[in-house]
């Protein structure tokens, strides 16, 4: 003999049209009538009641905001390899205009300047162009890169990238200049001086092949390298170009 299961009575079952429950005094010999195998809805009538269950609501997790004030850096995702180019190439200018000069301005309203900046590379992740630009910081002129693109300028000092809003950028005809590789610090007789540290040193323009970017930087001639800045990390090349004046 069958009996119920201790605990509450089932919820309510819901049939085909045409269905009704069986009379409270009938007892079958089994819970559930015996289904063949195989037998599907839509098939023939369904041999015993089913449930049909409700909506069931699942949480859904909210990404918690970045803080604010902290800095944002352009970066570069694809790995490419350190090298140079072994020939000389021209400066990307599209505006023939003036001798070259370095023009006050900021991170946001360079884009003015469109046309007479020296392009120094490109971004390996968006290919969106870097300037060539400088700015203080901690009593050092430093040559940089702005993403024009992203409104982003930054410049590398002990270690780190330094995001910077008041800057310099370098503007020339394109006849004037070319990029010449070097190596392990030195720099030509014609390289153009961009900076120099609290201590006097120059510094020197320089730019470097970085995971699919071709970034500008500062050559520091003592420290025998170029120095780019890459996701918030001044990285060294020993293999770089140097800008310079054509002769």
């Amino acid at each position: 003999m069958s009996f119920p299961p201790p605990g509450p009575p089932p919820p309510p079952y819901y049939g085909p049209p045409g269905w009704h429950p069986p009379p409270p005094h009938h007892k079958p010999n089994h819970p559930y009538p015996h289904q063949p195998p195989g037998q599907l809805s839509g098939h023939g009538p369904i041999p015993y009641p089913y449930y049909v269950p409700g909506a069931v609501m699942m949480p859904v997790p909210i990404m918690p905001h970045p803080p604010e004030g902290q800095p944002t850096y352009i970066t570069n995702i694809i790995y490419q390899g350190e090298s140079s180019n072994q020939q000389t190439s021209e400066v990307q200018i599209s505006e023939s205009e003036g001798d070259f000069n370095w023009v006050p301005s900021t991170a946001t309203t360079a884009s003015s300047l469109a046309g007479k900046a020296v392009i120094g590379g490109h971004e390996g992740w968006d290919g969106s162009p870097l300037w060539v630009i400088r700015a203080w910081h901690n009593g050092d002129q430093i040559p940089g890169k702005l993403s024009v693109r992203h409104n982003a300028a930054s410049v590398m000092y002990n270690g780190k990238e330094i995001p910077v809003q008041n800057i310099e950028v370098l503007c020339a005809k394109p006849d004037n200049l070319r990029w010449v590789p070097s190596s392990n610090g030195s720099v030509p007789p014609s390289a153009i001086p961009g900076g120099k540290t609290s201590s006097g040193e120059t510094l020197y323009v320089g730019r470097a092949r970085h995971q699919l970017s071709i970034t500008p930087g500062k050559v520091h001639p003592s420290h025998k390298a170029c120095y780019i800045g890459f996701g918030g990390a001044e990285v060294a090349h020993t293999l770089y170009d140097v800008l310079c004046r054509i002769s």
